[in-house]
Formats: structure tokens, C-alpha cells, sequence
């Protein structure tokens, strides 16, 4: 690290001359970074579940539905329906759309004047109804229909649905963003809602794009203040910050380059890194603070402080990369892998910057002479307090371990009760347009969530058909399960008109000529394949429950292998299947990143330690901190999500570089002279302080995410901040405890302990104004 630290020093003015231009580049790169908040669209192509559902949406016009709900006080009004039908024509001819359903233009099967059957619209688009007794006439006929009513028209008639089916190549947002530039547009005489997955994608990005902006200079402010309390100089401030904002550039730079975008998870990329990466800083300027104390000897002394700083925060990165990389090799979800990557990434650019460009800068500015005042008062104060901590640990070092056994115990009891959410409605807050109308679609026409089920034989033959609708009314018994849809129905209700019951027909021949009169109807081709081998029933479900997804999937599975016959198949497939999905990689990944980040982390810290019982005295405060922070998951209930199920990783990457940082510092102060409480004393003074800045710091970095206005964000702020907490607790008062009272042998030579011990005790306890028993004189 010598000859490293010596050529840093020897070419800083080419360092940062070369650090600037990198980061007029990679800026200037971001005019091309994108925000992509499509979930679904990051599940591995490869997966079969999500090959079948891709499946349907190329095979029926698309599975994504955009709905429109118009509300009034009464639909069936002149006016009203003209605003249907005049919106409904006008999405009709929007790209990206294969299908729009709507009062105006669905399917309606009647009897005509000679007995027959007449296949039309429900409402003529090009008579639309005008006189009051015209419209009560087909309000009583629609709600006569079980195919319309609780499916296009509420029961209280105050809402009625324009429903959108987007092609499955189509650009869902941009598609949604045109049905409502039509909607704005126009002189309604309505209120419109909007809801389903398109549109909950406009809101996700809006939201990406404010909390960007919103989230960085409030972190950059707190990251100020706190390390101006910590330093009280301008150099202390500014270069922790430059860092992590040139890191943060290049990270973003990069996945500009590489056309990566911006997705729910990797948007707060840059706030992990302003308070991860300020780290790196802090400790280097710490050191500096340190070791350089005379402008005649500064580039000497920069020299040594850079060589003696560097080793243990090239450590702490790597742990800290290692923690971001287990998500590379331990999720499910592309995006959770994106995430892991260039979060690693961004950690080692800000190690980079952290080594070359703040020493460079460090060795060209003078040296900053402390005031008597301000060392008295920085002694009475971190320092005072560290000085107190020694003391306390060396006096109570079983009585700590006995905590912190009972703090780990209480959190393995609440791992249990943690709960699990996939349900993308959960991220909005309560009151919000997309989720207020959510919940209106779940009350009045039971939910948006789309569920199908693949039925694969002959589907004019009248035993499949029937098959078909003892399914629908399989579903309809779930309770939650809603509005089951399928060609069987339409075959019914033309039996009906018919005037042969709503039943399905059983002859073959029956069934083709009413099947003929369906012929080139647009629902047709969203509901059965051109060769009728295959169809499709459709439904929709209220609840995404974790549990009660999860109860569906197994209940419709038990159903399908109930089923005996050759001659036909049901597959389910649709979006319960992907959120359930989503679930078991979501448990799959956590058990996964954190095996991976822990094994990864221990032969780190077992080749720093040149030992294995070193390697796992190192991982101790992490495991209290783990049990902590999924403890108070479980006792708090705050579900695992698509960004909670991060922080275990991320805590183990980040926590353990305290546990680094203070075993580096006591191993060397520990076999200057074997004093293990003038070793603590100043590893304390000085690591533990840079430790406590750091502490606080990212603590009040993360905790930025609660002013986030999607909540698994904020979630996840606070459960980093409660784990970096945790970390630095343990680091500076577990683990110098086990390390005292275990004797650890990597730690060097305990044999002469005793009677040096003493002597330090007295020797601390009248520096600090202590008597003997540890109280004030």
C-alpha cells in the first residue's frame, strides 16, 4: 500500500484533472437514461409461468388491461353515454390497443322480430339513445344481463368501465398516458377514473422521477450537517460529498451507456450511495486529521496516512460489493440483479474516488490547526464519550454479551411473524388516486387483476364447453374470485335466446351453428384460437393477499388434476400465478443473497484474520444485527417486498466494514505494547469515532426514504437505518467484549495482561475524571 499511496500523492494534480473529466462525461451521458417501472417485465423470459402468460397476451390481444371508469350520478343520461361512446371510438384508434370494451360497443345477443337471433351491439354507436324512455329501456335490459351487469355497469348504476386491451409489444405507459391526453382533452360532462397496471405505471414513474429529485438534496443537507458536526471544517463537508456525487454519476453514466434504465428499486441507487459511499471518505479524512499535523511534512505524512487507511477501506468496499453482488447470483428478479450490480458498481467507483481523488485533494490543502477550545471540545465530547465506552466494556463485558444473546434471541422469535406482500397497490399511499380507484373497481366490479385459465381440446365439442362452465362456476365459488368469462357463456346465452334454456347444447352440430353467428365478432378472438383448439376462461380477483394468492393457486391446481379426461387440458395461468411467483422468489432470494453475502463475507474476514475463529468473531454483530432487523420486521409487521427483501444483504455488506474498520485499528494498538484497555482506548478515540460518524451519517442517509412516496421505499429506509444502528453498536461494545473476554489468539499475545491492565485502568480513569469504581470525582 506504500508504493500505492506514494503514486497517488506523487500524481494527484493528473488524479484529479482525470476524476473531473470523467465525470463531465459520464454527466453528460445521462441525457439518455431511462425509467422503465414495469415489474412484470423483469421476470426472467426463460421462466415458464412467464412464458405462458406472454403467451396469452400474443394469442388473445394482449394481458395487460388499461380501464377507464366513468363516474355519475346516473350512467344511463343522454350525455353520459355520448361520453362513452366518444371515448371509447377515440382509444379505438390509438396504437398499441387491440381491443376497447365499453356500454357503447360490447357484444349483445337478442331475439330478432321472426324468432331468430340477432347479434349486435347494445347500444347503436350511430343512434345513441336520446329520450328518457329510450334510456330506462336499456338500462332494465342491461341489467337484465349477467353479462353486463357487475362487469360494464355497476349495481348502483353510478359507474360503468371502458375497458382496454393493450397488444402485448406495446409501450404500456405511452399507451396510457394517450387514453388520458383523450380523456383531458375533451368537455365531459363525467368524472373518469383510471385503473389497472398501465396506468399504475404513470403514477410508479412520476413518482421515480420526484422522489429522485426530492431525495438527494435532502440527504446531500443532512450528509452536510452531520459531517460538519463531526469535522467542523469546510474539507470535512465538501469532499465526502464530491465523492459520492462523482460515484453516483459515473454509476448512473454507465447504465446510460449500456441502456440500463431506472426501475422501482434501482432509482435510489444514488442515495445508497451518498450514504454508503461517504464512508469511505469520512474514515481516509479521519485519518488524515490524524496523522498529517505539520505543512512541512504534509506530503510525508499523507503518504503514511493514505498507506495506512487504505488496506482497511479497501476491505470494507469489497465486504460492502459483496453484499450488493449475492443479488447478482440470488434473485429472481432482473432488476433486483440490475440493482445488486450497479449498486456494486457505484461502491467501487466511490472507493476509487475515496483513494485517489480526497487523499490528492487532502495532500494540496494546509493543514488545518485545531483551536485550543475546539480540542478541548472535541475531548469532552466524541472522544469523552468513546473514553466512557472503553471503560464500560472492560467492567461489563459479560453482562454485554448476555444482552446482546437476549437482543438475538427476541429477534429469532419475531422471524416468524414476518409477512409477505406482492401486491403493487400496497406501494401507493393511502388516498391516492390509483389506489382510491382500485378499490372502487374491487367493490363494484370486483378488482383488475386478471386470471385465465388455457383450455386446450376441442371447444365446439359440447363435454368441453360444459367442462368449461362447471370451471367458471368453480371460480365463482372462491368468493373473491370474479366476473368468469368464457365462449361458453356466449354459447349459453344464444341457446337461451333461442328459447332452449341457458344451457350448453349437447350436440356438436348445435353448437357450430350458433358458433357461426359468433363468426368475426371482436370477442371472439379474445376469448378462442382461429382452429377453436383452444380458449381461454378469463376472470378477475379483488384480493392479491399473500396468503389467499397463494391459497388460489393451489385450489385451482387441485381442481386441474381432479380432472379426468383425454380429450381436454386446463392450464392456469394470468397474473395471481406471476404474483405468487413473485413470492417464492422473493423468499427464495432472501434465503439465497444472505447464504451467499455470509459465506463470501466470512473468507474475507478469515484471510484478514489469518484465522477461522477470527473470520466468525468478525460476522457476530452481524448476526445480532440480523436477528434485530428481521425481528422488529416480524414484530412490527413490515412485509417482505420487492425492497425489503434487500436489507438483509445490505446490512451484512455494510455492517460488517465497522467490524473491519475496528478490529484492524485494535489488532495493531493491541501488539504495540498488549494493553487491551489503552488498545481500546484509542481504537475508540479514533476508529470508533470515524465509526460513530459513520453511523450517523448513513443512518440519517437512509432515513431520507421515508419522505419517499412509495412505501416499500420507506420501509426499507428505515430498516437500514435500524440495521446501521445495530451494526455500530455491536461493533464498538460485542464485539470488543468477545474479543476481551474469549482472549481471541489472532489478536496476538494475551499472557501478560493482568497486571497491564490495571495499571491502564488507573491511568484512564484519572484522564477522564473517573475515580477507581468508574464514577465521577
Amino acid at each position: 500500500m506504500k508504493k500505492l499511496a506514494s503514486l497517488i500523492i506523487k500524481f494527484r494534480i493528473g488524479i484529479i484533472i482525470g476524476v473531473v473529466l470523467l465525470t463531465l462525461f459520464f454527466g453528460y451521458s445521462l441525457k439518455n437514461l431511462t425509467i422503465n417501472p414495469d415489474i412484470v417485465s423483469y421476470f426472467p423470459k426463460s421462466d415458464p409461468v412467464v412464458q405462458l402468460f406472454n403467451y396469452i397476451g400474443e394469442e388473445y390481444g394482449g394481458n395487460q388491461i388499461a380501464i377507464v371508469a366513468i363516474e355519475a350520478d346516473e350512467i344511463f343520461q343522454k350525455d353520459v353515454i355520448r361520453n362513452i361512446q366518444e371515448i371509447t371510438a377515440d382509444i379505438q384508434m390509438l396504437d398499441g390497443v387491440s381491443y376497447v370494451t365499453s356500454l357503447t360497443n360490447v357484444l349483445n345477443i337478442k331475439d330478432d322480430e321472426f324468432g331468430g337471433i340477432e347479434i349486435g351491439k347494445l347500444i347503436d354507436e350511430y343512434e345513441l339513445p336520446e329520450s328518457l324512455e329510450e334510456l330506462q329501456a336499456i338500462k332494465k335490459y342491461t341489467f337484465s344481463k349477467d353479462m353486463y351487469r357487475g362487469k360494464l355497469i355497476s349495481e348502483d348504476s353510478k359507474s360503468s368501465l371502458i375497458v382496454c386491451r393493450l397488444d402485448s409489444e406495446a409501450d404500456k405507459i405511452k399507451v396510457a398516458k394517450e387514453i388520458k391526453e383523450i380523456i383531458n382533452n375533451k368537455d365531459l360532462s363525467v368524472k373518469a377514473l383510471y385503473g389497472g397496471i398501465p396506468f399504475q405505471l404513470i403514477d410508479l414513474s412520476n413518482i421515480m422521477l420526484n422522489d429522485i429529485s426530492l431525495l438527494i438534496p435532502i440527504i446531500s443537507l443532512l450528509i452536510a450537517l452531520s459531517l460538519f458536526a463531526s469535522f467542523h471544517s469546510v474539507r470535512g463537508v465538501v469532499l465526502p460529498l464530491l465523492s459520492v456525487a462523482f460515484s453516483s454519476i459515473w454509476t448512473l453514466g454507465v447504465m446510460s451507456i449500456f441502456n440500463v434504465p431506472l426501475t422501482v428499486i434501482s432509482n435510489i441507487i444514488p442515495v445508497i450511495l451518498m450514504a454508503v459511499g461517504s464512508a469511505y471518505s469520512i474514515h481516509v479524512i479521519n485519518k488524515f486529521n490524524e496523522v498529517v499535523a505539520s505543512n512541512a511534512k504534509r506530503i510525508e505524512q499523507s503518504k503514511q496516512a493514505l498507506s495506512e487507511i487504505s488496506f482497511p477501506v479497501l476491505l470494507a468496499s469489497i465486504t460492502t460489493i459483496v453484499g450488493f453482488v449475492a443479488f447478482i447470483f440470488g434473485s429472481y428478479l432482473e432488476m433486483i440483479r440490475d440493482f445488486g450490480l450497479f449498486s456494486a458498481l457505484g461502491i467501487l467507483f466511490a472507493l476509487i474516488i475515496s483513494l485517489t481523488f480526497v487523499p490528492s485533494v487532502l495532500s494540496l490543502l494546509p493543514v488545518k490547526k485545531l483551536s485550543h477550545s475546539m480540542k478541548s471540545k472535541n475531548k469532552k465530547g466524541i472522544i469523552l464519550f468513546m473514553d466512557k465506552i472503553s471503560i464500560f466494556v472492560l467492567k461489563n463485558e459479560k453482562l454485554i454479551i448476555i444482552l446482546g444473546i437476549i437482543f438475538f434471541v427476541i429477534g429469532i422469535l419475531g422471524i416468524p411473524k414476518i409477512q409477505r406482500s406482492v401486491d403493487m397497490l400496497e406501494y401507493f399511499k393511502k388516498g391516492t388516486n390509483i389506489r382510491l380507484t382500485e378499490r372502487m373497481m374491487e367493490h363494484k366490479f370486483g378488482g383488475s387483476i386478471p386470471i385465465q385459465i388455457i383450455v386446450k381440446g376441442d371447444i365446439q365439442s359440447p363435454d368441453v364447453l360444459k367442462e368449461m362452465k362447471k370451471f367458471e362456476d368453480f371460480l365463482d365459488s372462491q368468493g373473491d374470485v370474479k366476473n368468469p368469462q368464457s365462449v361458453a357463456d356466449l354459447i349459453e346465452e344464444m341457446n337461451n335466446v333461442m328459447g332452449d334454456g341457458k344451457v350448453i347444447p349437447d350436440s356438436k352440430e348445435k353448437i357450430t351453428n350458433l358458433w357461426f353467428m359468433l363468426e368475426g365478432e371482436d370477442i371472439m378472438s379474445q376469448l378462442v384460437n382461429s382452429d377453436y383448439t383452444e380458449a381461454i376462461i378469463q376472470a378477475t380477483i379483488i384480493s392479491i393477499d399473500t396468503k389467499r394468492i397463494d391459497q388460489l393457486v393451489k385450489d385451482v391446481k387441485a381442481y386441474i388434476d381432479n380432472l379426468d379426461n383425454p380429450n381436454f387440458t386446463f392450464t392456469q395461468t394470468g397474473m395471481h400465478l406471476i404474483y405468487k411467483k413473485l413470492d417464492d422468489s422473493m423468499i427464495k432470494s432472501q434465503i439465497q443473497s444472505l447464504i451467499i453475502a455470509l459465506v463470501l463475507i466470512f473468507l474475507i474476514m478469515m484471510v484478514q484474520m489469518h484465522s477461522v475463529s477470527g473470520g466468525l468473531v468478525g460476522l457476530i454483530p452481524i448476526f445480532f444485527t440480523i436477528a434485530s432487523i428481521f425481528g422488529v420486521m416480524g414484530y412490527f409487521k413490515i412485509p417482505l417486498d420487492i425492497a425489503t427483501v434487500l436489507v438483509g444483504s445490505i446490512s451484512i455488506g455494510i455492517g460488517i466494514d465497522y467490524s473491519i474498520h475496528f478490529i484492524n485499528r485494535f489488532k495493531k494498538e493491541f501488539a504495540k505494547n498488549h494493553i487491551e484497555l489503552e488498545a481500546l482506548e484509542i481504537t475508540l478515540e479514533t476508529t470508533g469515532k470515524a465509526i460513530v460518524i459513520n453511523v450517523v451519517t448513513v443512518m440519517l442517509g437512509f432515513l431520507v426514504l421515508m419522505f419517499a412516496n412509495l412505501i416499500p421505499l420507506q420501509r426499507f429506509g428505515i430498516l437500514v437505518a435500524i440495521t446501521m444502528i445495530g451494526s455500530g453498536i455491536g461493533a464498538i461494545t460485542i464485539l470488543p467484549a468477545i474479543i476481551i473476554i474469549t482472549k481471541a489468539k489472532f489478536m496476538g499475545d494475551w499472557s501478560e495482561i493482568k497486571t497491564k491492565v490495571i495499571k491502564s485502568t488507573r491511568t484512564l480513569a484519572y484522564t477522564v475524571g473517573l475515580n477507581n469504581n468508574g464514577e465521577k470525582k
